[in-house]
């Protein structure tokens, strides 16, 4: 440690006190953390344990996923998951609400303002990117979406409602394009609608199925170009 500087004199109290702070090491003073919020803490929980849930439903299947099991594989206690949900259809349904809000913003990211021929093909887009970028999450979900037909009833309900919602978005935009003039007044809105959610779901079924032998890209290219088709003006 350095000495202190030598003072000449009688020094007051507050000039001793001056040569000492300057002849000090500087220390750096750390910014405060912000604490989280409650609201904060809440969300990040419940992200972890849907985190959690969809690794345990990939790797065992929605019948032997527990709330124990999720609680403890989120890194919490094993009552937090029951305490925060209750039951596991509980869980199961808030996870399929989490799954539509992060789909539903992507939906409208890709779509935006677009209407008609030009909102199908964006939405088709949206659903391919969206399975490159999540691909466990949509594994995850179709395992839950398949195995709730026959039990998981919270499940069942929210998908039902969803399937209604996405089939009549699509029928509004084949609505739109017919009504422009840009879609063949022949074509039947709720049909190609139901023929739309039919080509997703069905095809991300068997690519979750046997991965190796679905080309997505190339059944996505190929829905297009019948889309297009189907819409041409004779």
């Amino acid at each position: 440690m350095s000495a202190l500087p030598m003072m000449k004199g009688k020094a007051s109290l507050r000039e001793v006190t001056e040569v000492v702070q300057t002849a000090l090491p500087k220390t750096r003073v750390r910014p405060r953390v912000s604490r989280r919020t409650q609201a904060e803490r809440t969300a990040l929980s419940d992200a972890r344990m849907f985190d959690a849930a969809m690794q345990l439903i990939v790797e065992q299947g929605t019948h032997a996923t527990t709330l124990k099991a999720v609680g403890e594989r989120a890194g919490y206690s094993r009552g937090l998951a029951s305490s925060r949900f209750g039951s596991k259809d509980a869980l199961f349904g808030q996870l399929v609400l989490h799954f539509n809000t992060s789909w539903t913003q992507e939906l409208a990211n890709k779509v935006g303002t677009r209407g008609g021929v030009q909102a199908c093909l964006a939405a088709l887009c949206a659903v391919e990117d969206f399975l490159s970028s999540h691909s466990k999450y949509m594994q995850a979900m179709y395992i839950l979406w398949f195995e709730s037909i026959s039990t998981h009833n919270d499940v069942r309900d929210h998908l039902a409602a969803y399937h209604e919602i996405y089939r009549s978005d699509v029928a509004h935009w084949v609505e739109e394009g017919i009504a422009s003039g840009e879609i063949d007044t022949a074509v039947d809105a709720e049909c190609y609608a139901f023929g739309f959610c039919s080509f997703i779901f069905g095809t991300i079924y068997q690519w979750l199925v046997a991965p190796s032998n679905v080309d997505l890209p190339k059944q996505f290219e190929a829905f297009r170009r019948l889309t297009l088709k189907t819409f041409t003006i004779d």
